[in-house]
């Protein structure tokens, strides 16, 4: 009997262990959907605050001249997967190209904090969809799009440039009726 329980023990230990490295490398078991943010965003907190990766949320990156930046560009690349293996496919598109865990999580919570967010707390639809998941798509094609850019020699020309693009990309997949309800809009004019 002491084998069999020795054994069993063994084994659940082993499950333990495990079950411990496995949620270790997903970072959570719960993935952003359209309608648990708060709920992730509080577990996917916790999770890398126990790392002690809680800095890399709240805080800007050093600067790449610092020592210390290869050491936190690597745990940063690790959050980011982190993060990335926690959200829905839909989602992952709109936040995979950015450069830090930092610009992911400021991004997601504008687009899902519903304290934030207007249209998610009126659940405003463009056309079959509610605005945010038509944003998240517009985003993700947005951030895509930047990286396929031609190098621009100004940056001020570059960001105008990119900022009249996103406005105009969004603005124009907009429902006319939505449009019209629009602050400056033609019809608000008359």
């Amino acid at each position: 009997m002491s084998e069999t329980t020795s054994s069993s023990f063994t084994m659940t230990s082993s499950l333990m262990v495990e079950t411990s490295v496995l949620k270790t490398m997903l970072g959570t078991t719960r993935k952003l959907n359209d309608f648990n943010y708060l709920l992730w965003a509080q577990e996917f907190r916790i999770f890398i605050g126990a790392q002690n990766k809680l800095a890399h949320l709240l805080q800007p990156p050093p600067a790449d001249t610092d020592p210390t930046y290869v050491t936190w560009l690597t745990g940063d690349y690790f959050m980011m997967t982190l993060l990335l293996n926690s959200l829905e496919e839909k989602i992952n598109g709109s936040v995979m190209f950015l450069p830090t865990i930092k610009d992911m999580w400021d991004t997601l919570t504008v687009m899902y904090d519903n304290e934030k967010n207007p249209s998610r707390k009126f659940e405003i639809k463009q056309g079959d969809r509610f605005v945010p998941e038509f944003y998240e798509k517009f985003k993700g094609l947005i951030v895509k799009l930047k990286m396929h850019q031609l190098s621009v020699t100004d940056a001020a020309i570059l960001k105008g440039y990119c900022q009249d693009l996103a406005e105009s990309k969004f603005l124009s997949g907009l429902s006319p009726t939505l449009r019209s309800q629009m602050p400056g809009s033609d019809s608000e004019r008359r």
